[in-house]
């Protein structure tokens, strides 16, 4: 096992506790409960903890140069959301509600471009899942197929190569991407986890280490980039969903947790479930990405102001 302590639980109870992210301009942590449409905001080392309703289940974000604004992956579909306001900026619905297929994880590359992939949730057999890209621009594109649950989306500290989980495969993928085209090419099968065990959200780290929540796995694996493991973190809780490295240093680790699908009789026993957990380590994240929200918000402008010339 990997040198770390655990510092701290923050015991929100979250239902489904999910895509977790660091935002170094203001020092906080953020999540999202899917299930229960909540954004979470937590500021560190403080832990001032705030709470903002969603209109859907908010299944993935990402920040953007716009105050109090993210780019969201709601269950239908891509928005600009305002969460002080509780107002959804821009919109652009991929998914039907109530069809089945709601969309899961998702992250912005080193370029600007949210990336968010779907799942079914129905029971359907057939893999329904695809994982779609929003550019800046506010054009959505579909980049890989036959997925059954869409997780673990991060790139390489050389936006060489692309992450990909399909959870109930069992399997990372790795795929060499083209970061200026936004392009993805050639897959390869990274890493397998065990039987019974699930790779969820992930992070890389500053030396280029893939690092994934194992869901039914009570760990965070950490995988070299051959694809060879290299330790874990065990976690008091047998679901963590997502992690990401932050604090002032960087060396902080913030994984996300579940209490869904667990028995009254598991939940006695595992009393984190649903918790932020917080980890001391001796190892360092990269900084995330923000989303441009120019030229979506001038869009907006325009088909409020059909009068007005709108130029290139």
């Amino acid at each position: 096992m990997l040198d770390v302590e655990r510092i701290d639980a923050i015991q929100v109870n979250n239902t489904l506790g999910e895509g977790v992210l660091w935002n170094s301009r203001e020092s906080s942590v953020w999540w999202t409960d899917i299930h229960e449409k909540k954004l979470y905001r937590l500021t560190w080392p403080e832990r001032e903890l705030e709470v903002f309703d969603t209109p859907e289940r908010l299944c993935a974000f990402a920040f953007t140069d716009l105050d109090n604004c993210i780019v969201a992956a709601f269950e239908t579909g891509f928005a600009l959301y305002d969460y002080r306001q509780e107002k959804v900026l821009w919109k652009k619905s991929v998914l039907q509600k109530g069809g089945g297929i709601r969309f899961n994880d998702g992250k912005i590359d080193r370029q600007g471009r949210f990336w968010a992939g779907t799942m079914a949730e129905d029971g359907r057999e057939e893999a329904a899942g695809i994982l779609y890209c929003l550019d800046s621009n506010g054009v959505v594109s579909q980049h890989a197929q036959n997925i059954h649950i869409s997780n673990g989306c991060c790139w390489d500290v050389s936006s060489s190569h692309f992450y990909f989980a399909d959870s109930p495969r069992r399997s990372i993928y790795r795929y060499k991407f083209d970061p200026r085209r936004g392009d993805l090419g050639e897959r390869e099968l990274f890493a397998r986890t065990a039987l019974g065990i699930y790779p969820d959200g992930a992070t890389v780290d500053s030396e280029g280490y893939l690092w994934s929540a194992q869901w039914r796995g009570a760990r965070i694996q950490r995988y070299s980039p051959e694809g060879k493991l290299a330790g874990a973190i065990p976690v008091p809780v047998s679901q963590p969903t997502c992690v990401t490295f932050g604090g002032a240093n960087m060396d902080l680790m913030f994984v996300t947790s579940a209490r869904e699908s667990l028995h009254e009789w598991t939940l006695d026993r595992e009393r984190l479930a649903g918790s932020l957990l917080v980890f001391k380590t001796p190892f360092k994240g990269v900084i995330g990405f923000r989303f441009s929200t120019t030229q979506l918000l001038n869009q907006c402008d325009a088909v409020q102001k059909p009068s007005e010339p709108v130029t290139a």
